[in-house]
């Protein structure tokens, strides 16, 4: 069983263990255990606490400063802050049952009166504690132990889970008394009993599901990899297309099983298997499905590029007529691929739901929004190596370069023609991809000194793309919002409104305050003081754009305020004939298009004798302004779709053709001209101008018009910037990761090994990619370093700037406000500072809280904060000891609810005497966005500044690197090109540098080269002709010394009158005559010696010079030549002499006839096939008897020569005539089996 069997066997065994590992994790975990593990895992964090504040209590340093903590209230103070942060223990203290300092303002309880020395649980409103009590005298400690932060889930920034010890817990809760069925009790460490959980409903999410998830995951992989090593093996055994086959057969057989029975969304409750963040249809119902789809996608792309070299496309090339129609399939395919991706990554715009995707504000961008990016450049990436697969494919299809050119360039006007007339999209970005893909099919071939620009310039296309996609799908989404928008204009009911009915009405009903101050004041009500509680209590937030009134009456209809006798009537009328209800207690009136109105009637019970019915009356223009509210009263119910009341949108309202009212930043003409409609139709004006704008004709008579401002240029180069960085990123980020494995792959993983191998990759990298690496790696390592560097520094700047001027304004306002304060008592003195912070309020829209000496409570202008409990009416801890230990003046604390994070400016405000009379907080709870406005303005900057930066050193860095390469280039390929015996061209260069050092050398080297050459040439010509009057005399001599023995013989036979005389003669002659012969041929053969330098080069089609002198000796007796034509062409041209190329085989097939003597069979084969495509090479085989092993270095040496007659030229020739082609000739033989001769001749034109 070899290796790679043994490998697949493993991956189906390991494959197999996660699968089972998975089902008995679902099978054996229920919702039991699941209870007792969370149970135990709560259990174990209070005990913890609880020892935590039993050594506090322990402590008795700690107790006595503590009991003295009016001489160390300093102490006291960084004690409780200690204890708050690095142990989550928050401690109060309490005198005579009294608050005097606590540890955070988020719960301070009044009194610590009713609380045991043992552990107590309790349970208000919004959280839930255990708690310990401490007694020292007149002082007690109470230590708060945080079980639940928060019950209100309807806000996105409170978490209302059970705390434990590593992380929340939102499997289980507070159980009630009315839970019976599977609850856990909890106790504390003195085995008293706390309180009991349960565990929720719907998916539950712990160690084990997380565990089976990955289970699963890894089962998935496991598997992929399996197949995908299968097809590997398929792939090399000849069957690569069957492997791409059956390979992308398992990729749908996969997604169509995840989509079947959602193995993994199942298993975990992460937001990229939640439908309610993206759904597009049936085969991407959420953003894993179009994950995991892009991710096969890239595998099976990145597959068949792996086995590219193994597919076979001889059938398919032999048959022109198949050749053009594919190559254009190929190309179109190209396109077809570009529009999908593209599509399906706009969809992750225009049907995700509460997504960000404006990457001019990067700090803004949701994680799923970086996933998104993830995916589309893992999309551009598959479609960037299937380019390249395409181009590979038409290379081995043998199409001409100007072939090529023409299918794309037809290719390109048939895709816009086609998108211009049926699908009226823009053309630019097909045009642009033309532009890639002539990129890569060109730019290797005529820009390979330009590799690094090639790549650069391919990047920002695709960035430029990615952004003109991104702008339209992006304005899709925005006329979706639009018609959403438009839609909420003309309904009849604010939907978001009455979901805020219910919880109104009652909250009215049962409030004690309200109550309170009814039964206070009648009947003599002050109603103005009520109007504004309820009203900032009840109808802030969202509500706040709807125009408030309220109706006081008795039980007996009498009102409590005298201007309003007949209004119950009036709207006990309403609820009869001309309303409809929506609530409760909630009535919608009937309106005018474009607002709502609603009114309620709610009795309040004041005691048993007395009820008190309030009229409550709301109305609003739909897009009337919201005054702002802090996120943290944010309501999940509500749509947050209103974008116009952040400013985005702004809205006008034609009648009859005349403009009625308008909102936001853009100006509306009077009239409404040139828009003609039916009612219920969405009217699209692109083109107008710098805004996007969208109407909706209402009925005959109304009309609403609504518009968005577009992208500046600036927008979209800083789109391409961002687009452009993140591609790079995930491009190089591939290159590394591949080239990683391939090097493991070929390498054996042993030290001595690696080191060898990258050695040898590092010595691989050329000259000028080496310089283009450092230029272009140290001016992004000083880029981010810079950026790093500004980045941090000027939002420190702008931190501090933005802190001095709230400091100075804290400052300024508190001296007016002491200025406006009379010298009275201190009550008088607050009522006044609660008057003045209402004017400011209502004036500057900014909110202020009122704390008295002692850090109590005395007005709020966001008052609903502190009646759902989300703050005490207790000031900031640190503020409260800055301000009174300390002494400061002014104060800037950073506080927090929940993970709503803002700053709280306070400042003491003194009278004239300068005694403290109160504190005044001006909460910013816009900080968040501001810091987050100046953080995408300064990354943005950033961004655009430093990624033009990093192209433009790109291509500067192959600039210089070409610059100071290129003399480098032309020097090498000049030495590549030196010859002796030949003249040799000098370079010239003007400066007197290192390179025309360098320069001056080589020309020099070339002058000693030329007369090094002529003196060897002269030696050699010495020594040759040396040889060859040796070799011409031996041979002369040979055939003399018979022919005078002849001669001499045939006189004396004459003189004697030999009667044999003349069959003597004719015997004599007829051997003179060979021997004259043979002198001939001598001389013959060393007159073309003489003559070879005359050559004369001209294109020669060599099958032709074979086939002529193979048919010179076929008809040559037991000899059996056959020629093999490869490379299936009839022309293969090639720049030679005819006349000596034709000698050159034809001394071949002698010698090889020759060398065959004495076989009763002789066979030569001469094969003729392209080697790659610049040589043809001829191989000249035979079946002679080989060339003895001794022999083989002597084989083209001049006097050299195996047969028993010859003078060793002809080899000599041969290869003289090879080598004066730029060819190569070398042999390889066997003795007894025969001799392979073979020539490589440099191609000069291809035809086909």
């Amino acid at each position: 069983m070899n290796s790679g069997i043994k490998i697949r066997l493993l991956l189906l065994i390991l494959t197999l263990c996660f699968i089972g590992t998975a089902i008995t994790i679902k099978e054996s975990v229920t919702n039991k255990e699941i209870l007792d593990i969370d149970t135990k895992s709560l259990n174990d964090y209070i005990s913890e606490q609880e020892k935590k504040v039993d050594l506090i209590f322990k402590d008795s340093l700690l107790l006595k400063t503590f009991k003295n903590y009016d001489q160390y209230p300093i102490a006291v103070y960084q004690a409780f802050e200690r204890y708050k942060n690095d142990q989550e223990v928050y401690l109060f203290l309490f005198k005579d049952h009294q608050p005097k300092m606590w540890s955070t303002n988020l719960f301070v309880p009044i009194t610590d009166q009713g609380f045991l020395e043992k552990s107590n649980f309790v349970q208000d409103d919004n959280r839930s504690y255990v708690i310990r009590k401490k007694t020292i005298g007149n002082i007690s400690i109470l230590a708060y132990i945080l079980v639940k932060p928060y019950t209100n889930n309807n806000n996105p920034y409170l978490n209302s889970s059970l705390r434990r010890n590593f992380f929340d817990t939102r499997n289980i809760d507070i159980a009630s008394y009315t839970d019976t069925v599977a609850i856990k009790n909890i106790y504390s460490n003195e085995g008293s009993y706390l309180f009991s959980v349960k565990l929720k409903d719907g998916e539950h999410e712990n160690i084990y599901t997380i565990l089976q998830f990955f289970c699963w995951l890894l089962a998935w992989i496991a598997l992929l990899i399996f197949f995908n090593s299968l097809c590997l093996h398929m792939a090399k055994t000849k069957r690569a297309w069957w492997a791409i086959v059956l390979l992308a057969g398992i990729f749908v057989l996969v997604k169509f099983a995840d989509l079947k029975w959602n193995l993994l969304s199942e298993n975990a409750t992460f937001a990229i298997f939640d439908s309610r963040n993206y759904a597009y249809n049936r085969f991407f119902p959420n953003i894993w499905s179009v994950l995991s789809t892009t991710i096969l996608i890239l595998w099976w792309i990145l597959f068949i590029y792996s086995i590219r070299k193994e597919l076979n496309f001889d059938k398919i090339k032999n048959i022109r007529l198949f050749r053009l129609p594919i190559a254009i399939g190929f190309i179109l395919s190209i396109y077809f691929a570009f529009a999908l991706l593209y599509d399906i990554a706009g969809t992750l715009i225009t049907h995700s739901n509460n997504i960000y995707f404006d990457f001019t504000k990067l700090v803004d961008l949701h994680f799923l929004s970086w996933v998104d990016l993830g995916i589309v450049g893992m999309g551009i990436l598959a479609l960037s190596i299937y380019i390249d697969l395409v181009l590979f494919f038409l290379k081995k299809l043998e199409l001409k370069p100007t072939q090529l050119l023409n299918i794309q360039l037809a290719c390109v006007i048939f895709v816009i023609l086609i998108i211009s007339i049926y699908i009226e999209k823009n053309s630019l970005v097909n045009l642009l991809l033309a532009l890639i893909i002539l990129i890569k099919s060109f730019g290797e071939k005529y820009f390979d000194r330009h590799i690094l620009t090639n790549y650069i310039a391919v990047l920002i296309l695709w960035a430029i793309i990615s952004t003109i996609t991104h702008a339209r799908f992006y304005q899709e989404r925005d006329l979706i919002d639009m018609k959403i928008l438009l839609n909420n204009l003309q309904s009849e009911d604010d939907v978001n409104a009455v979901s805020l009915f219910s919880d109104i009405e009652n909250g009215i009903t049962n409030d004690k305050e309200l109550k309170h101050l009814f039964n206070i004041s009648l009947p003599y009500t002050n109603t103005d003081a009520i109007n504004d509680f309820i009203k900032k209590k009840y109808f802030s937030g969202y509500l706040s754009k709807y125009d408030f009134k309220a109706y006081y009456y008795d039980q007996n209809s009498i009102p409590l305020n005298p201007n309003s006798q007949n209004k119950i009537n009036e709207y006990r009328e309403k609820v009869i004939n001309k309303s409809i209800k929506v609530t409760q207690n909630f009535y919608r009136a009937s309106a005018e298009l474009g607002t709502h109105e609603y009114f309620s009637i709610i009795p309040v019970t004041i005691d048993q004798n007395r009820v008190v019915n309030v009229i409550i009356n709301l109305s609003n223009k739909d897009f009337s302004y919201t005054v702002p509210y802090p996120e943290i009263l944010t309501d999940m119910r509500i749509n947050n779709s209103q974008y116009y009341n952040k400013g985005e949108y702004s809205i006008a309202l034609y009648k009859g053709g005349s403009l009625v009212t308008q909102f936001g930043k853009y100006t509306y003409e009077n009239n409404l001209r040139g828009l003609k409609g039916v009612p219920g139709e969405y009217i699209e004006i692109l083109d107008r101008d710098s805004y996007l704008h969208m109407a909706y004709v209402a009925n005959t008579f109304s009309t609403y018009v609504i518009s968005k401002q577009k992208p500046s240029f600036w927008d979209y180069v800083a789109t391409s910037s961002f687009l452009f960085l993140v591609f790079f990123m995930i491009f190089m980020l591939f290159h590394y990761v591949t080239s990683f494995y391939i090097f493991l792959k070929n390498t054996k993983l042993t030290f001595r090994n690696l080191k060898y191998q990258f050695y040898k990759i590092i010595n691989k990298i050329q000259y000028s990619t080496r310089i283009q690496t450092s230029i272009i790696s140290s001016v992004i390592l000083a880029i981010l370093i810079s950026a790093v560097i500004s980045y941090i520094s000027i939002n420190k700047q702008l931190y501090n700037n933005n802190r001095n001027s709230k400091e100075r304004f804290i400052i300024e306002l508190g001296k007016r406000i002491e200025n406006m304060l009379p010298n009275t008592d201190e009550v008088s003195n607050e009522n006044q500072l609660i008057s003045i912070l209402k004017t400011l309020s209502e004036t500057i829209s900014k909110d202020f809280n009122l704390y008295s000496k002692s850090g109590r409570l005395l007005y709020s202008s966001q008052r609903r904060i502190y009646d759902l409990e989300l703050f005490s009416t207790f000031i900031n801890p640190i503020a409260l000891k800055n301000l009174s230990l300390l002494k400061k003046s002014e104060t800037i604390e950073d506080e927090g609810i929940g993970t709503f994070q803002f700053e709280t400016s306070y400042v003491t405000i003194r009278d004239k005497d300068y005694s403290t009379v109160a504190y005044i907080g001006i909460p910013n709870f816009s900080l968040q966005k501001e810091e987050n406005i100046n953080k995408n303005l300064l990354l943005n900057t950033i961004v655009n500044i430093y990624s033009l930066i990093i192209i433009g050193f790109g291509f500067y860095a192959t600039f210089v690197a070409n610059s100071v390469t290129n003399p480098l280039s032309i020097i090498s390929r000049k030495i590549s090109q030196l010859r002796l015996g030949q003249p040799n061209e000098p370079l010239f260069w003007q400066r007197n540098d290192e390179i025309g050092t360098l320069i001056k050398e080589y020309n020099l080297m070339i002058i000693k080269l030329e007369d090094y050459a002529n003196k060897i040439k002269d030696t050699e010509r010495e020594s040759t002709w040396r040889e060859m009057a040796q070799q011409i005399a031996h041979e002369i001599k040979n055939p003399l010394t018979p022919m005078k023995l002849g001669i001499q013989q045939l006189r004396r036979s004459y003189k004697d009158n030999d009667p044999k005389f003349p069959d003597r003669f004719n015997k004599f002659s007829t051997s003179f005559i060979e021997q004259i012969d043979a002198l001939t041929q001598i001389a013959s053969e060393f007159s073309h010696f003489a003559k070879f330098p005359t050559t004369v080069m001209e294109n020669i089609n060599i099958v032709e010079k074979v086939v002529k002198s193979i048919s010179l000796y076929n008809n040559t007796p037991n000899v059996n030549i056959r020629l093999i034509n490869n490379a299936d062409q009839k022309t293969l041209i090639v720049k030679a002499d005819g006349n000596e190329l034709l000698r050159t085989f034809n001394n071949l097939i002698k010698n090889a006839i020759e060398g065959g003597y004495g076989r009763k069979n002789m066979k030569i084969e001469i094969s003729i096939e392209r080697y790659s495509d610049k040589f043809v090479k001829i191989d000249v085989k035979d079946n002679g008897y080989g060339i003895p092993e001794g022999m083989k270095d002597q084989i083209f040496q001049i006097n050299f020569t195996t047969k028993s007659s010859g003078n060793g030229l002809g080899l000599v020739l041969v290869k003289k005539t090879i080598e004066a082609c730029n060819g190569q000739i070398y042999f390889e033989t066997m003795e007894g089996e025969g001799t392979t001769f073979h020539i490589l001749l440099p191609l000069q034109q291809i035809e086909s």
